[in-house]
């Protein structure tokens, strides 16, 4: 038999935090890196009971691991185990992304990073001076609003079915970063106002996500015009019913593949400190897309 030698005593540790984790493909993708990189490091998935997220994040601090990832649900309550969590995290009210650096945790949130980067390589747009309609006042949104806010948007017009959700978002945004949130109803006239007005518009929700392919956050009819960008953070299916209807419009659309893409890319900067150049990230990319299975 051939000896494996994949693992040794000289391999550096990474690790995916939460419940499930069985569903992820964080593993897939950072071990693939790793691969590519020459790396000698590993990423394993660790499935966290309620209750013991302090006893595990503790271990992992005195254990000899590089970093760590954390998911669903642990995003908001892991920020009060680490060390420091940056700025922007603590503006975002959530970290997914922890690097050891000399006994100490530090935590980022690479989701809002990572949904910058797909946007920005997708449509050759940046935000500055542009009116944005966001869609939806979760943990997401709240991500995506703050790098709005941050990078220049002119205005941000909040949507949400819970509308106190979308004030007290708004609130953290203007107070904290910039005064460019005003919070509507779906059922406001001067809301479809704001979607003519608008130059982007973003799903941050889950309506429309594989099963439920037949709904659509925004049941306003012909509100897409030739001039919008229409960005959903859903990428199963490819094209939810919202992409559909504004590619039929004219818009131009981009899926969420890219976000989950670079915030993964991102974090294994932080935790590498490798800059990866842009013909290589397109090698991985294409073969990131071939290990998920995403409905068309």
């Amino acid at each position: 038999m051939d000896i494996d030698v994949r693992v040794t005593g000289k391999t550096r540790l990474l690790a995916l935090v939460g419940n499930p984790v069985e569903h992820s493909i964080s593993p897939e993708l950072h071990n693939s890196l790793s691969s590519f990189l020459n790396q000698d490091m590993i990423y394993i998935p660790l499935k966290v009971e309620k209750g013991d997220l302090g006893t595990v994040v503790g271990a992992l601090k005195s254990l000899d691991f590089v970093g760590f990832n954390v998911t669903t649900p642990y995003k908001r309550d892991i920020m009060k185990f680490i060390d420091e969590n940056t700025k922007e995290a603590i503006l975002m009210g959530a970290v997914n992304t922890v690097k050891k650096i000399e006994g100490r945790l530090y935590g980022y949130n690479t989701d809002a990073e990572g949904f910058s980067r797909s946007f920005k390589e997708e449509t050759g747009v940046n935000f500055k001076g542009k009116k944005v309609v966001l869609i939806g006042a979760g943990g997401v949104a709240r991500s995506i609003a703050v790098k709005l806010a941050r990078e220049g948007v002119e205005k941000i017009s909040l949507v949400n079915r819970t509308t106190l959700k979308s004030i007290e978002l708004a609130e953290v945004i203007n107070e904290n970063v910039n005064k460019v949130v005003q919070v509507y109803n779906f059922a406001d006239k001067t809301f479809e106002m704001a979607i003519a007005e608008s130059d982007i518009i973003i799903n941050t929700t889950s309506v429309g996500m594989f099963p439920d392919t037949n709904q659509i956050p925004i049941k306003l009819s012909n509100c897409f015009k030739k001039n919008h960008i229409v960005y959903d953070v859903i990428y199963n299916p490819v094209k939810t019913k919202l992409l559909k209807k504004a590619e039929k419009a004219g818009a131009k659309i981009v899926n969420g593949l890219g976000m989950l893409f670079y915030q993964g890319i991102h974090a294994y900067e932080i935790w590498t400190g490798l800059k990866l150049p842009e013909g290589e990230l397109k090698i991985i990319f294409d073969s990131f897309k071939k290990i998920l299975n995403v409905q068309e």
